[in-house]
């Protein structure tokens, strides 16, 4: 009976947060729909039609109108665009906020503190994720920027300019490199300038590389020289950079891994003394007291896993 009545909860839960984001994106879904029919040959109009850019924060008229203008609705859009993702501030807080009610509701049962504990967790799931998109997105850029650049050297001795050039390889390579030279080939071309283009692209790739590559862009503009050379040996240079950070990243996987090993301790040492003597835990689980020490010592482990990263993270 217990089986199935958390199984009713999970697909519940579910159930909300899938209308919650059916609700929030339903104007670009129905854009995607319309699109859609209209590759089928068949047309679908709902309402007039503008080429004027949507810059609404939240498809929920409340919430747009509580964040537009907002700092952190500037930082949110900021963030999610570097993580390469389509969705709006709006719809990443109401996810934000519905999984911290399903953690307060996962965890009324076990104390004030161990629900707040597990609300404040699970709210602080999507901004891990964006934290790791954003990572990610930005490493397979570096992955494929010396290659771009070469590709960009080779093209320019063989007669491109360097906006064709850029043209070239956001046609050859993949995203996300590939897309946002395309993007900058498409800004340059209705009328920005070279140098806003480069800057704006830079801040949607929050990378080293493009910034050492952005800047030597603009430097030879206004002094001259030979671009061509300048790239290659800018391919050189980040090339050596990655070879470089491969070696580090193998002197400190012994420390990330002790840090691994040494915040999942505590966490193994619990749950085996629950398994082989559970009258021993027993008074964590029943007594207030418990609950507190519980929630301090995931609090300290997430802390100390946290600093022991920071210590064996090296920038390059």
């Amino acid at each position: 009976m217990q089986l199935i009545l958390l199984a009713g909860v999970f697909i519940a839960t579910l159930g909300v947060i899938v209308g919650a984001y059916l609700f929030a994106n339903r104007r670009a879904l129905a854009e995607a729909d319309a699109v859609r029919l209209r590759l089928h040959g068949e047309t679908l109009i709902n309402g007039p039609q503008t080429i004027l850019k949507d810059d609404a924060v939240s498809e929920v008229p409340f919430l747009d109108r509580l964040l537009k203008g907002r700092d952190v609705t500037d930082v949110i859009n900021t963030r999610l665009q570097r993580a390469g993702s389509a969705q709006n501030p709006g719809v990443f807080l109401l996810f934000s906020a519905l999984l911290a009610v399903v953690g307060l509701a996962l965890g009324a049962r076990a104390g004030f503190l161990m629900s707040v504990l597990l609300a404040v967790v699970a709210g602080f799931i999507p901004w891990v994720w964006l934290g790791y998109a954003q990572r990610r997105r930005i490493a397979a850029f570096d992955a494929q920027l010396p290659e771009a650049l070469d590709m960009m050297s080779n093209a320019m001795k063989a007669g491109y300019s360097f906006q064709a050039a850029t043209k070239f390889i956001s046609e050859e390579l993949g995203a996300p490199l590939g897309t946002e030279f395309g993007r900058f080939y498409d800004e340059q071309r209705l009328g920005i300038d070279v140098r806003t283009a480069l800057v704006a692209m830079h801040e949607r790739i929050d990378s080293l590389n493009l910034k050492m590559f952005v800047t030597a862009v603009l430097i030879q503009r206004e002094t001259g020289g030979n671009l061509t050379e300048l790239l290659g040996n800018l391919g050189t240079l980040m090339r050596e950079r990655v070879a470089l950070r491969g070696q580090i990243d193998t002197l400190a996987a012994e420390p990330k891994l002790s840090g691994r090993f040494l915040s999942l301790l505590p966490v193994v040492i619990f749950l085996l003394l629950g398994a082989l003597n559970p009258t021993f835990v027993a008074p964590f689980r029943s007594s207030t007291a418990g609950h507190y020490m519980l929630a301090g010592g995931v609090v300290s482990c997430i802390i100390g896993y946290m600093i022991m990263m920071k210590m064996a993270r090296i920038d390059t």
